[in-house]
């Protein structure tokens, strides 16, 4: 049922009607009264009085929204003198509008005094607030003004519940945050386990307050942080010791393999495997890795200094070693070149091989060299004392067919040696070896082309 509005005062067609207007102060309404219809004895009309029995009739209205609500309209004698009211009223109309109001404030009071505890029943005041909303409402400025505290109170209501919501959620969130922190305590990759660390902290961060317990919680979260760090930090610690005790260990074995230096090329390669060592050793801290290397690093340079050192007290000897043999070589092709095949002179060329072998090496770049110019100035030595003697010419081309076949023989035995250099280079994977082993084929090859020429020299002076 809609209530009875009137967008103006209506004038009954009576020129004598009185309207009289008052304050409502319960309600804060203005209230409009319109008397009309009253008659006399007689019947004629007259000018109505609210004390006077002259069967007028009373229109009763509140002023609002720019018109008038109904409250009572109670007709004239004239009209049949029936009582019509405005939708929720009945008896005294203000009375019922007075009444409501004040139900309409003890709902709100009866939810204020709910909502005076931080954790109150936030059902219980929906529950009480919906009574407001069943009491009628004749749109009164009181009824407005109440109207709008019940909404105040509602929104009051609806944003602590959403409070507490929003704080449970946020304690959920944070017990997961603590219970994930605390279960990376041990991860298997420490620097994953710290991203995922400081990923945590900023969800922490970007969660809201979790009520009372949101310090207890922060203080939970941060313990399990502080846990993490401390068992990084070991595990950092002593993976840096154990590092610093490889390194230690590396540089003990270095110094005990270059206190022999009998075998140089052991040495260096010993010292080459131990730096590759050293590089898959992994981080110890700047300053120890520095102070570290610093002592690896001295006793590989101590090692490389001496070995430069004793190679140039070696090549000074090859050099003496390599004059010496080129003074044999001069006196061999004097004699060579003399036709002086005495038994003094044949002596003398013994002697000259025997001193040879007393020498020593000269060093693999130039042994083979002068002993093949040694050989050849012997060789023609021999070769013209054989000669000379005409008696002894046959077995002396007996004795050169001979040699020729010891020199193929032993061509032979050196192609066989090259062929195995060369297997032995397929298969072999550091640089320095190959470059040796292709020393070792090079000097084989030299060597079957001088015996080739013996060959070729004594067939062809037979």
């Amino acid at each position: 049922m809609s209530a009875i509005t009137y967008s103006s005062l209506p004038d009954f067609n009576d020129e004598l009607s009185v309207t009289r207007e008052r304050m409502h102060y319960p309600s804060g309404s203005r209230i409009v009264e319109v008397l009309y219809g009253a008659k006399d004895a007689e019947g004629n009309a007259i000018s109505p009085d609210a004390a006077a029995e002259d069967g007028h009739g009373t229109f009763l209205a509140i002023q609002a929204d720019g018109g008038y609500r109904l409250l009572c309209w109670k007709h004239s004698a004239a009209e049949g003198a029936t009582v019509e009211y405005g939708e929720g009223l009945s008896g005294d109309p203000l009375s019922v509008i007075e009444e409501n109001i004040k139900k309409k404030d003890a709902v709100l009071d009866e939810a204020r005094e709910l909502m005076k505890g931080d954790e109150y029943d936030n059902a219980a005041v929906d529950a009480v607030l919906a009574k407001f909303a069943a009491l009628p409402d004749h749109n009164t400025p009181k009824e407005q003004d109440l109207a709008g505290r019940c909404n105040s109170l509602i929104a009051r209501n609806k944003a602590d519940l959403d409070k507490k919501e929003a704080v449970k959620k946020n304690t959920e969130a944070k017990k997961a945050l603590i219970e994930e922190a605390k279960s990376l305590n041990a991860p298997e990759d420490w620097d994953k386990a710290t991203d995922r660390m400081k990923e945590l902290m900023e969800l922490w961060k970007k969660t809201g307050r979790a009520g009372a317990d949101n310090d207890a919680l922060w203080e939970e979260f941060h313990s399990a942080q502080q846990v993490f760090y401390d068992k990084k930090h070991d595990h950092y610690e002593a993976q840096r010791n154990e590092r610093i005790s490889v390194k230690e260990n590396i540089i003990a074995r270095a110094s005990e393999l270059t206190k022999d230096l009998s075998d140089m090329e052991k040495v260096h390669q010993g010292l080459e495997g131990l730096l590759e060592e050293w590089k898959k050793s992994g981080q110890a801290g700047h300053a120890d890795d520095e102070r570290l290397w610093q002592a690896f690093q001295q006793v590989r340079n101590d090692f490389y200094a001496k070995r430069n050192e004793l190679r140039k007290e070696r090549d000074a000897e090859y050099n003496a070693r390599r004059d010496a043999k080129k003074d044999l070589i001069e006196e061999a092709k004097k004699y060579a070149e003399s036709g002086d095949y005495s038994r003094t002179a044949a002596d003398r060329m013994k002697a000259i091989n025997e001193e040879w072998k007393k020498i020593g090496s000269a060093g693999k770049r130039f042994e083979e060299n002068l002993w093949k110019q040694l050989r050849e100035a012997q060789d023609a030595f021999w070769n013209g004392k054989r000669s000379s003697d005409s008696q002894r010419h046959e077995q002396w081309v007996e004795n050169t067919k001979g040699a020729i076949e010891r020199r193929k023989l032993r061509i032979e035995n050196i192609t066989a040696n090259i062929t195995k250099l060369k297997e032995r280079l397929e298969t072999t994977v550091s640089d320095e070896k190959k470059e040796q082993i292709q020393g070792w084929i090079a000097e084989n090859e030299e060597q079957i082309k001088t015996l080739q020429e013996e060959i070729d020299r004594m067939e062809k002076e037979m």
